[in-house]
């Protein structure tokens, strides 16, 4: 089991006021999985990614990624899972802004073990695997916003990740390049394997999926494969 979670908890802290956003969320993925969480505003969906990727960590319950407890991680250990067994595609693209295409896909390979002698030609792979090995000496300011979203996911390819986690990965883009997004990751997920868990508030984003969880409040409503 890739993804364990039991009875997920979060409760935010500001001075002596408590806001619970997760409450008792519990779940299972499995390796190969393609999973949308959706939800409106507020319902807890990005927290819970967060807490997935390892980008924060929850306040009571228990999450196992591949068996293992992330209360048994230290900060270091957590960072290098990030690294290399996650990737992160997010709604705001955060591509380097006076920086190639390259160059930025290349940036996780600078915490990895890779030898550097690599990095150039697997950039290169997965700006290819995306369809912009033609843009890769660009600077993201010289791209479209569909063309900034699939750098993005070629640079959360580039350590062969076992999860990539997309965070809203359509909503600053218009339709049609919101479609070449999904069909990417899709293609990522049925041709490749990856696990996909993706964060949308849109039915149509959703039904790209596989498995839908929906989200309200802080609780999961519904648990259903589309």
């Amino acid at each position: 089991m890739l993804i364990s979670c039991s009875n997920i908890t979060k409760i935010y802290h500001t001075d002596s006021i408590e806001t619970p956003v997760l409450k008792g969320v519990s779940f299972l993925i499995e390796k190969g999985e393609f999973v949308a969480i959706m939800g409106p505003s507020g319902s807890g969906k990005s927290t819970l990614l967060h807490i997935l990727g390892f980008l924060d960590r929850e306040t009571s319950g228990e999450y196992k990624f591949d068996g293992r407890s992330i209360g048994s991680y230290s900060e270091d250990e957590a960072a290098r899972m990030r690294n290399s067994k996650m990737g992160f595609v997010f709604q705001a693209f955060n591509l380097l802004p006076k920086t190639s295409v390259l160059n930025n896909v290349m940036l996780p390979l600078f915490y990895s073990q890779s030898p550097e002698r690599e990095w150039e030609n697997r950039a290169k792979s997965a700006i290819l695997a995306v369809g912009l090995l033609h843009r890769s000496d660009h600077e993201p300011s010289q791209l479209s916003g569909g063309e900034k979203q699939r750098a993005a996911i070629a640079r959360a390819l580039i350590n062969n990740p076992e999860v990539i986690f997309a965070d809203e990965p359509t909503g600053n883009l218009d339709t049609k390049s919101g479609e070449v997004i999904m069909d990417i990751l899709s293609r990522l997920n049925k041709e490749q394997g990856h696990t996909i868990i993706l964060i949308t508030h849109e039915k149509d984003i959703a039904s790209y999926a596989r498995r839908i969880i929906t989200m309200k409040d802080g609780f999961i409503k519904s648990d259903n494969l589309s």
